[in-house]
């Protein structure tokens, strides 16, 4: 039987929820490096200026592709791994030990570092963003100047966690002949966004950035966590799909070339700016089915090997850190000192510039492995399940 033969007989049976998928960890860390390459256009790294507008046409749609996958995976992964008996107060629990430890640490470093700079810290922002509440206000100051301007997502990422015992009892009524149809559904209305902001909300104030939306679309489009349900929603009607035993083993090398056409096609398009970031649901749904499917099948793949597994567990300690660290290198380079891009960076040569872009990555890598391993797994491991009875001593 060839891999592809075993692919397609384990994904026409139902498949057991709970199995590990370590492509799925890997290709965080994938989404994670996007993103760091996206956020690095934010200040000039190359002095030939027709390189920089080149990197910048590249890379200024990666982050829209990663922070939908992340949303959708997020979907996926908590409906892949739901137990009937799960206990919605550990659930809780194991969600917020994951996110706030991590959080608070890198939050405490970056206020320091910002005194020991003597830079203002911004306190309306400041206070908003230490619960993760900074996406839910209509104001970009709160989403793009935040102590830790990412951390948005975690805003996002929070209302998903709090909902989704709700929508997994939603999910789980949807008859399997009818998954494929309810996954399209939510497709449509993610794209669809686009149009209702657009009817509905007011074309002014402007946005800090160049594009046809006024900042209440686009913080209705991109940052409000209510709009992003959509991707979550299809992470989970998808990973049913594949536990119900609805996938038909498309093949993953298809899956990945059209993720890279969408791409590709939508290069010309302004996604963060315009709000059509909604185009990459449909494969980014399907990369991530397609990968946990080669799991089941027991293939070998890049994305299921120990090195690529161990830098997705690091990945959310990698998206916390990797603007502080980028921009933190970048000013020192520069003889100077800021946090968060607000100075003012002189490029590089073509092969500097790359070998900064390669050498800050691997210093974000270092940094995310020191915050998993002293703060994120230790938290996980203490504080995530309560602990056991101790068994009473005998006098």
């Amino acid at each position: 039987m060839t891999a592809q033969e075993e692919v397609d007989r384990a994904t026409v049976l139902p498949a057991p929820s709970g199995t590990r998928l370590p492509s799925l960890t890997a290709l965080r860390t994938v989404a994670a490096t996007l993103v760091y390459l996206h956020h690095a256009m934010y200040q000039p790294l190359f002095s030939d200026q027709s390189i920089q507008n080149a990197y910048n046409a590249l890379a200024r749609n990666l982050g829209p592709l990663s922070i939908m996958y992340f949303f959708v995976l997020s979907g996926f992964i908590l409906t892949w791994s739901a137990k009937p008996h799960d206990n919605v107060k550990q659930y809780y629990r194991r969600r917020f030990f994951k996110i706030f430890p991590s959080h608070l640490v890198v939050y405490a470093i970056l206020l320091l570092l910002m005194f020991v700079a003597g830079r203002a810290v911004p306190w309306p922002q400041a206070l908003v963003s230490l619960p993760l509440l900074q996406a839910w206000v209509p104001d970009f100051n709160y989403q793009l100047f935040a102590i830790n301007p990412p951390t948005w997502t975690l805003s996002v990422e929070l209302l998903f966690y709090l909902c989704f015992p709700l929508l997994l009892i939603l999910v789980n009524r949807i008859r399997p002949s009818r998954l494929w149809l309810y996954a399209g559904l939510v497709a449509v209305a993610a794209l669809l966004m686009p149009v209702v902001s657009r009817l509905f909300l007011p074309d002014s104030p402007s946005t800090p950035v160049s594009g046809s939306l006024s900042w209440p679309q686009l913080w209705f489009l991109y940052y409000l966590p209510v709009t992003r349900v959509f991707e979550f929603l299809a992470g989970m009607i998808m990973a049913k799909i594949l536990m119900t035993g609805r996938w038909r083993g498309v093949r993953p090398l298809y899956i990945v070339v059209l993720l890279v056409v969408a791409y590709v096609a939508t290069l010309p398009l302004k996604l963060y700016e315009e709000g059509y970031q909604a185009v990459f649901i449909i494969p980014l749904a399907l990369v991530i089915t397609g990968a946990a499917a080669a799991d089941l099948a027991g293939r070998r793949t890049l994305f299921n090997t120990r090195g690529m597994v161990f830098l997705g567990e690091i990945s959310y300690a990698f998206y916390l850190v990797h603007i502080t660290v980028f921009f933190s290198l970048q000013a020192a380079f520069n003889h100077q000192w800021g946090l968060g891009g607000m100075f003012t960076s002189r490029p590089f040569g073509t092969v500097a510039a790359i070998a900064f872009l390669v050498g800050a990555y691997l210093a974000c890598v270092l940094v995310a492995w020191l915050l998993y391993a002293l703060v994120e797994r230790p938290a996980m491991r203490r504080w995530a399940r309560p602990r056991r009875a101790r068994p009473v001593e005998a006098s």
